[in-house]
């Protein structure tokens, strides 16, 4: 080996190890960038399971308003039966 391939070598090695820092430095931003999505995912998971319990909690409510309608009707119907 002659110095100016040793020379050529060298410049290769740098130039390639900058390459190296380069793809370092974009695989940690993917590590960031993938772990803000896993974070808005489980908040995602979080929100669905909330509305999952006020939908229950409305279901209930609706179901307890329709209950007590029903028992309204079926009290005022003798009364109409009494006035005709």
């Amino acid at each position: 080996m002659n110095r100016e391939m040793i020379d050529d070598l060298l410049q290769t090695i740098i130039i390639m190890s900058g390459e190296v820092k380069d793809l370092q430095k974009s695989g940690s931003r993917l590590d960031e960038l993938v772990s803000d999505i896993e974070i808005r995912i489980n908040d995602v998971g979080l929100d669905l399971n909330g509305l999952q319990q006020n939908i229950r909690k409305i279901d209930q409510n609706v179901t307890l308003v329709v209950n007590e309608l029903s028992k309204i009707r079926v009290a005022r119907q003798p009364l109409h039966k009494a006035v005709n």
